[in-house]
């Protein structure tokens, strides 16, 4: 009797194991399959990053961002930021983009440099993607004022609720 509880103990304790490792690869395959569309999106110069965490300039803490009208896009010609946080005002910034750089490192990482031009904003922005998700980080350094720095998931366009205003500058 003694041995067959200890025989399914020890069937229930391996069970218990692989169906940990199932959900944890699950896992692995769900991340790698969000970081692949969100390159492919990257490549094709078709997204969209909603501010979903940002760092306040007063004290440096981390705000949570509840809008979707405050995002950085890239639509194949041209790049938007939009939200006070991002431009200093509540309208839409339509920008030129130049000197666009896109790497990868031996991790397979991607970061993404660019400068944006428009009539009322000049900026730097660089875009830092690791693998293994869609979760970016991303600092927009203007030629006037401070760094920004903020944090979201990069997604295709198409596929994003991002609320972009009318009237653009």
């Amino acid at each position: 009797m003694r041995k067959l509880i200890l025989l399914l103990g020890i069937f229930f304790a391996l069970t218990a194991v692989c169906v940990a490792q199932n959900k944890k690869a699950e896992k692995e395959a769900a991340a790698k399959a969000q970081f692949d569309k969100a390159v492919a999106a990257i490549d094709a110069k078709d997204f969209v990053i909603v501010v979903d965490t940002y760092e306040d300039p007063k004290d440096n803490t981390l705000q949570t961002n509840t809008d979707m009208g405050i995002f950085a896009s890239y639509e194949k010609d041209f790049a938007f930021l939009q939200g006070t946080f991002l431009t200093g005002d509540n309208s839409t910034h339509r920008m030129n983009v130049s000197d666009y750089k896109q790497t990868v490192d031996k991790k397979e990482n991607v970061k993404i440099e660019m400068q944006l031009k428009g009539s009322l904003l000049t900026a730097k922005v660089e875009i830092f993607l690791k693998k293994g998700g869609n979760y970016a980080d991303v600092i927009i350094t203007p030629v006037k004022g401070p760094a920004k720095r903020f944090s979201g998931e990069v997604i295709p366009r198409t596929e994003s609720k991002y609320i972009k205003r009318p009237g653009m500058v």
